[in-house]
Parts: structure tokens; sequence; C-alpha cells
């Protein structure tokens, strides 16, 4: 009977008297208080499946077999991450064999060995570092005898390392029924003893676990906890021990369940989301937007830095292999020169002598003292850019060019972002977090009732992207700046201000390109850059320079620079000569590597005559010029820009998706400046369209660019075509056959309906006059109404009669 229960894991009963009946009837009571009762591991034997301890959680062993634990065999997992555990496997050998090699010294070392003991098997239980042994005692022994032994052994052996005080090990005799288990239950200094039976008092609780090491204090049960008491070590090792050891045992007919007490940890970052989320919320933006600071803002200025320098990316625009290309180039321009090939310069020279004297003001401006802000206007196609970059600022280093078209005319927030980015060198940026962050706002908004906040909009971060871009203008601008210098022996305090004042070369310059000053879609951006640019020339770190193609930005810039003196200067078209000389100087170098094109007298002649329309427009010469070099001659060349010019006009102006009052206001002008380049705004002011509001539809077809206006302190005074060219396509769409039918026709029906609306409208002002009994006492006003009725009528028979004689004409 003793032989089955110790096989099935009954505990062995303390020393006491007892008589065989009793022994037995203890048993039958023990039986009902196994950690897995016996049953279980019957019906494992009839369904034949393993009854290892990984299974089943039970150690079983017979009567001639002792079980010992062996700590500190591992390191112990005190915590989910265990690096220690790692690190050990990689240096330390923990293979089974290399276990059971190290229990056996341990238990029978060689110079102390207990002859006969084996080792049967080792179970470990990495969680808690150590390891379970079950030995076979000799005969000699007794349990006691061999357990004692092992003790000793293990305790001499294991004090042998340098590292003894980490490394000693323990052996403890196992007197309860240990449960081997891999629950998620992490070790503890504190152990849950739970009483199956009558609780032990705290005497005798101390005297069971005092051994396995230094007991901080026994807390006895709670009115929750009634049969569980709380047993707390100074160290992890007491608390393993003990749970290994005793768990199981009985005594006083009592089972003791041991277990490592649950330590609930306050998650106090969790709870403080959950239960103040509209206090926490905000805190986390907070402490993400200060991370974001601290780590990607100096990214960023530094890359801004880098794209207004060029000092260290392998580019052209670095400063190296820019000296590089100015070798190579002023070698092969020498070769040129002595071949007699170049002829760039005297090219540049027809372009450009007219505007020398500008260039030279630019720069006299740029070396002065005073805050530098220049706005450069002048009609599309006239040069500003060419004007600045290319000779202005050529060799001038630290130089932002920022071009408000490409940037206006995103569609998506991302793909703005990612254009000013781009061409400031803001970098990184996130334009994808935009949705992201919008899906998140909305769902704390509803779940808070608040938005975050962390949803910014394309002007919030567009501004953020100008503020961070000033810091890296300030850093370029101070660079070479020093506090202190010596000069003649004395120590001289320099401020900030006064070293900007005396080195105006080391301000960068800003460059404004396109800026309109209005636009349907992202029309801030304006506003912002001439705020952004205010603060730069303000703070005296930067150079800015405009380049409008309207006087209307004026009044934009005007708000942000209440204070400022603007230096303007205003371009215009080439001169006829050096229109002349810029197109025959491109012509004569292309017959230089061309033998097809050769400038005889006739081509000089035609060439002469196209002058004229094209006018000094920048771009329509160098269009000129390439039909030209194509093999096209001037004249069908000058024809084919005129029908593409007409065509621009016809879709943009004269369609019937522009507005019917528009576009017979346009069609009106083109008729009158066919007639003469230039009109006066007062022959505008009395013609029946433009009556309502004369300088509003006059301003408007100058901002889409079909006219130009010249201006007088303000007041509008003289009409042109926007570009020369465009005078040569009025002409054409006049005086065509086919498309002036057309145009006229529609231009007729158009004033037809503006008319016929103004007659409804006074009709409705009449019909209440009417029903009054005596007409005289408004017969003034009624005489007015009907003079204006009458005028209207006879336009509009005019226009009918207009239509008539065309249908009539063109059959």
């Amino acid at each position: 009977m003793l032989q089955v229960g110790s096989q099935f894991g009954i505990p062995q009963l303390l020393a006491r008297s007892v008589t065989l009946a009793s022994g037995k009837v203890m048993l039958a009571q023990m039986a009902s208080r196994r950690f897995v009762s016996s049953e279980i591991q019957a019906k494992d034997q009839q369904a034949g499946e393993s009854s290892t301890a990984t299974d089943t959680g039970v150690i079983h062993k017979t009567e001639q077999e002792t079980l010992i634990y062996f700590d500190n065999v591992y390191p112990r997992q005190i915590s989910v991450w265990n690096p220690v555990a790692w690190l050990n496997s990689i240096f330390i050998d923990q293979s089974r064999d290399a276990i059971r090699s190290k229990i056996t010294t341990f238990a029978s070392p060689p110079d102390n060995p207990i002859y006969g003991l084996k080792l049967r098997s080792t179970i470990p239980v990495k969680r808690d570092g150590g390891v379970f042994a079950t030995f076979l005692v000799p005969y000699k022994y007794t349990k006691a005898e061999a357990n004692v032994l092992i003790q000793q052994n293990t305790a001499r052996e294991s004090s042998k390392s340098v590292l003894s005080y980490f490394t000693k090990a323990t052996a403890f005799p196992v007197k309860g029924s240990p449960w081997i288990e891999d629950l998620r239950r992490l070790p503890s200094t504190t152990i849950d003893v739970k009483f199956q039976g009558p609780a032990l008092t705290e005497e005798e609780l101390y005297s069971l676990f005092r051994r396995y090491g230094t007991i901080i204090d026994i807390y006895p049960p709670s009115e929750l906890s009634k049969n569980i008491t709380k047993v707390k070590y100074r160290s992890y090792r007491g608390a393993i021990c003990a749970k290994n050891c005793v768990s199981g045992i009985e005594i006083h007919n009592t089972v003791l369940h041991i277990q490592y007490e649950n330590i609930a940890k306050p998650l106090f970052i969790k709870n403080f989301f959950i239960n103040h989320t509209r206090i926490a919320i905000p805190v986390f933006i907070a402490l993400l937007s200060i991370i974001a600071v601290l780590i990607f803002d100096p990214i960023r200025e530094f890359s801004i830095e880098q794209k207004i320098t060029h000092r260290y990316p392998i580019s052209l625009d670095n400063h190296w292999v820019k000296q590089i290309k100015d070798f190579t180039n002023s070698t092969v321009s020498s070769f040129k020169n002595y071949l007699n090939l170049n002829d760039s310069g005297h090219t540049k020279k027809h372009l450009w002598e007219e505007r020398m004297e500008i260039v030279d003001d630019l720069k006299m401006w740029l070396e002065e003292n005073n805050n530098t802000f220049v706005v450069i206007r002048g009609p599309r196609g006239t040069g500003k850019r060419e004007l600045v970059m290319d000779n202005l600022l050529q060799d001038r280093e630290n130089v932002l060019y920022l071009d408000c078209d490409k940037i206006v005319k995103s569609r998506t927030d991302s793909k703005f972002l990612k254009s000013i980015a781009n061409q400031i060198g803001y970098f990184p940026i996130f334009p994808w977090l935009n949705s992201l962050t919008s899906v998140t706002d909305l769902m704390v908004q509803g779940m808070t009732g608040q938005k975050t906040g962390l949803n910014e909009s394309k002007e919030t971060q567009f501004r953020n992207i100008l503020t961070t871009s000033m810091m890296a203008i300030r850093r370029i601008a101070l660079k070479k700046y020093k506090p202190v210098i010596q000069d003649g022996g004395e120590v001289v305090n320099v401020k900030e201000e006064d070293y900007l004042q005396q080195h105006p070369e080391a301000k960068p310059v800003v460059v404004i390109d396109r800026f309109a000053g209005k636009s349907d879609i992202n029309g801030f951006v304006y506003k912002e850059l001439a705020d952004w640019t205010s603060m730069l020339v303000q703070m005296n770190i930067a150079h800015v320079v405009f380049l409008t193609e309207s006087i209307a930005s004026n009044q934009q810039l005007a708000e942000s620079f209440p204070n400022q003196v603007f230096k303007n200067l205003e371009l215009s078209d080439a001169s006829r000569e050096n229109s002349k000389a810029f197109v025959l100087s491109q012509l004569q170098e292309s017959t230089r590597t061309s033998s097809s094109l050769k400038l005889d007298e006739k081509l000089l002649n035609e060439i002469d005559d196209a002058i004229d329309p094209l006018g000094g427009r920048m771009l329509d010469l160098q269009a000129f010029v390439r039909r030209v070099k194509s093999g096209e001659e001037p004249e069908k060349a000058l024809e084919k820009m005129v029908e593409q010019a007409s065509e621009q006009i016809t879709q943009i102006f004269l369609s019937d998706k522009y507005d019917s009052v528009k576009s017979a206001q346009a069609w009106e002008l083109m008729e009158l400046l066919d007639k003469s380049p230039v009109i006066s705004f007062e022959d505008v002011i009395f013609r029946p369209l433009f009556k309502a509001s004369p300088e509003l539809g006059v301003i408007e077809l100058e901002n889409n660019g079909l006219i130009t206006v010249s201006r007088d302190r303000g007041v509008l005074r003289e009409i042109r075509p926007a570009k020369p060219l465009y005078r040569a396509a009025f002409h054409y769409l006049v005086h065509d056959s086919q498309l002036s039918t057309v145009l006229k026709t529609r231009y007729n029906l158009k004033v037809i309906s503006f008319e016929t609306g103004r007659i409804k409208k006074w009709e409705e002002e009449l019909r209440p006059l009417g029903k009054i009994q005596d007409p005289k006492l408004f017969k003034s006003r009624l005489d007015y109404l009907s003079g204006k009725i009458a005028t209207s009528s006879d336009v509009i028979n005019h226009c009918e009669t207009e239509i008539k004689r065309l249908s009539q004409s063109k059959k």
C-alpha cells in the first residue's frame, strides 16, 4: 500500500506514532486532497497517454528515490522580457546533458562522492531558474542521510566559482507534491499559502518556510481571503524554493497549496488615458510635438540650409563642383574663341544691353546696408527670372528661389506640401499623416466631444515650414558672426544687428517668382509669403526680391510691409533694334552648325517684316527663332504663331464657357485695339457694356492676361494688348472672313442678351408705377425708364440688323 501511495505522489507523513489501521484511514482521507487525483493517472494509463511531469504537472517517484530541487541553475525570469536568459543561452551551455552533468557534480563531486547515487531524471523549471532532480538512493544510505550529503556537497561545489555570489546554487529536499506548470505566473517575493483544511499558526508557518530564506512578514488571512496567508521573503530565491519544495505538503490534515502572489502592477499611463481622455490626449499630442521638434526640426533646418548653400551635395550647385565646371567652361570657351565659334556673349549683349542699368541698380541695392526689398514687375515673357537669376545672382551664393505658380496650382494637400517642401528643401515631411490624423481626430471627437488638434490644416503646416526656413536662413546669415573680435589689440563686442548691417553680402537672397496676390485655390500662399518675407526684412537676415506680373500684388505686399519703402522696377519689352539683333544673333549662331540655314537678303527682309508683329517679348522671339531654325520661313512661322495666339484667345475669352458679359467686353476691346495699338481708359468708360463697373471689367481682363493697363498714381490710363503678338491676333480674328462672322454674331447675341436683361429690370420697376392713378407724380422717373428702354431697344435693333447682315454676307 505504501508503494502504491508513493507511486501516486502521496506526501510522507510527519514522524508520528500511528498504528497501521489509523494509517489506512489517513491515506483514504488524503486521497481526496491531492493536487492531481489518482483517477486522472488511471484514465491516462487506460487511454495510453503520456503521464510525464511535462504533460501532467506531477512528478512520480518510488520509495527508493529522493526528489531534490536545485535552485539558481538557470537565470530566473522575473519579468516578461528576460534578456539575461537570452545572453546566457549564447555564452553558457544549457543543453540537457550539460545540466545533468552539473547536477551530478553538485550532488556527488569527485572529492566527496556518494557511492551508488544515480541521477534518474531532471525536470527543468526555467521560469524559476531551477531543476527538479530524482536520485536513486544507495542501499547503505537512508533518504535523510543522502539528502544531507547532497545539500552539503551542492553548497560547497557551487561556492568554488569566482562569481559564486551570483552563481551559488542551493539544494532542498522536496517535501510536498510539486506542481510542474508553465503558466504565465512570474516569480515574486511573496507567496500565497492556501489551506485545504484548518489554517496553520504563524509559528508553524515560520518554522516551515524560514529555512528557504529570510522572511520579512507573514500576513494572516483577511476577510476576503479567509483561507489564504501571504508570506513575504526578502529575495526571490526564498519564495521560489518554498513554492517548489513545500507546495502539496500535508500538516495536521491540512494540505498547503502555494502559488506566487499575482502582483497587479498599476498601469498608470493606461488608466490615465482611459479615465481622463480629455486631458490625456492633448498631453500625448504635446509630447509628440516636443519629440518631433527635438528630432526632426534640426534635420529640417540642416536640409533647408543645404538647399540654399549647396555645400555638401554632389551636384552642379555644389561649390567645388561649380569651381570645376567654371574651369572646364572657361577652357572650352577659350578654345571656341580661338576658333571664332563663341558668340554667346554677343548674343546676351544684344538681349540685355538696355537692361544693364537695371542689373547694376539691383547689385547696388544688394550691397547697401539698408533692408533690401525689391519688387520687379513686368508682363509674362519679359525675362524677369532670367534678369535676376541668370545675371544678377548668377555668381552669388546662398540664393533661395520659390515659384508661387507651382505651389498654388497643387490640387491636393499632399501635393501642395510636397511642392513647397521640395522648393525650400524641407525634409523629412509626412503628408500622408494628414489623412491619418483626420480620422483620429474624428474618432477622438466622437469619444470625448472635442477635437484633439492633431490634424493641422495645410495653412498651419505651410506656416510651420516657413518658420523653420526662417531659422535656417538666420543661421546662414550669421555663420561667420563672432560676438567678440580683436580690433587693434582691443576686444570689441559686436551685436548680431551690427554684424548684419556691416556685412550685407552674408545675407541670403530670397526670390519669390510669379507673385500674383490672389488665386482661386491656395490663395493664402501669397499672404503667408508676404508676411514671412516681411519678417525676414525686419530681422535684417535676408534680401527679398519679388517678381510679379500684376500691379495688384502691391496692395498685398503693402499690407504686410506697412512701414517699408519698396524699391520698384518695371520691365518692358525690348526695343525693335534689340529684338532684331537678338533674332539675327541666334540665327547666325545656327548657320555655323547647319548648312541648310543661310542668312541671305531675302531671309533678312522677311525677318525684318516679322519683328514688328512679334514686338520685344522674349518668349515670342525665342519661339520664332526655333521655328525658323527648324526650316520654316519667317512669314510662315509668324503666321502660325498668330494663329496659335488667336486660338488661345478664342478658347479662353470668347468661348461659351466664359461669362457672356465679360466675353462681349473682351471682343469690344479687341476691336478697339485692332484699330489702335493704344486706347485710353476714358474711351471705354461710357460704353454700354462697361458703364456699370468699368474699372472692374478692365482689371479682370488684365488679370486674365488679355490686356495690360498702365496707371498714373493709381488711376487707369492706357490699355494695350497683353503682349505685342496679341495685337496681330486681334487683327486676325477681326478681319478673318469666316471667324469674324461667327465671333461678331456671338458678340451681338451676347449684347442682345445683356440689353434684354436690363429692359426686364426696368419693366419690373415700371409695372407698379403704371397702377398709380396720377402718373404725373412720377413723370420724371417714367421718362427716365422709358428713355433707358428705348436706348436699349435701339441697341437690340442694331445688333439684330448686324446679325442679319452677317448671315446674308455668309450666303
